[in-house]
């Protein structure tokens, strides 16, 4: 057998890097809630316009849908597990969906509404993006409790979330800054 295997897939479920990468999910989702709920008419205007939503509904998701965020990042900060683990991924894999049968249907005019200054065009890249949170989500679920944390772990737990958020802070800029790229190549 190879051990090399077993060892790599050991290294996924260290409680470090489950952390770090619940944490990470935890602010993005903290951030775009955040950002949802103080402007609840321009996000209930953004899922209008994705058209998958009965008229009807639209207030009620526009309203709880940043709520299950929320819920989502309490989650992934520890105060639930196991079972739980399913709401995160719920949340990230409806927006997913959302963007996916936008990106089918040919509508990549418009925003994401995921939270920001500055909102991505639907895209493919948006898809793959989500994808990733998703698989950050499952490694978060992968923590064991192999070993006790130590304090050096607490600023490796740290320094890893704040790596991750600025990876993803830097990918929604240059996927914000994506048609602009397209565009200004166009005219060379």
């Amino acid at each position: 057998m190879d051990t090399g295997v077993f060892s790599s897939l050991a290294a996924l479920a260290d409680p470090v890097l489950g952390r770090g990468c619940g944490a990470a999910v935890a602010i993005i989702l903290l951030t775009a809630a955040w950002q949802k709920l103080t402007d609840l008419g321009v996000f209930r205007a953004t899922v209008e316009l994705y058209e998958l939503l009965p008229a009807a509904l639209v207030p009620a998701f526009a309203l709880l849908y940043p709520l299950a965020e929320v819920g989502g990042a309490a989650v992934l900060l520890g105060w639930a597990d196991g079972p739980a683990l399913a709401l995160p991924l719920a949340v990230l894999a409806l927006a997913t969906g959302g963007i996916a049968l936008n990106v089918l249907r040919g509508r990549t005019d418009l925003e994401c509404g995921c939270g920001g200054d500055r909102h991505p065009r639907l895209s493919w890249a948006l898809v793959a993006r989500n994808g990733l949170l998703m698989g950050a989500v499952l490694i978060a679920g992968l923590q064991e409790n192999t070993r006790d944390l130590v304090w050096i772990d607490y600023l490796s737990v740290a320094a890893l979330t704040l790596a991750l958020s600025g990876l993803y802070a830097a990918a929604n800029q240059l996927l914000a800054n994506q048609p602009h790229f397209a565009h200004s190549g166009s005219q060379a």
